[in-house]
């Protein structure tokens, strides 16, 4: 049920958030709130391309050894 929910209230924002861009007569607000969202998934999109190499950067600067 959880997951149901959160899938729904994500769906709801993300589809709310292309429509505050897109409508004419919308408040500024929701108008920044619908951009902002808008980039930061696009940010998490990159992060998600870039993991596995942040990850192996990040274990090389701590000196972590994946072999052991």
């Amino acid at each position: 049920m959880k997951k149901a929910f959160w899938e729904i209230f994500f769906l709801l924002m993300s589809l709310g958030s292309v429509a505050a861009v897109i409508a004419p007569n919308v408040p500024k607000f929701f108008y920044w709130l619908g951009w902002i969202y808008i980039l930061l998934l696009l940010g998490v999109g990159i992060l998600t391309l870039y993991a596995e190499r942040m990850i192996a950067w990040c274990d090389k600067i701590l000196g972590i050894d994946k072999d052991e």
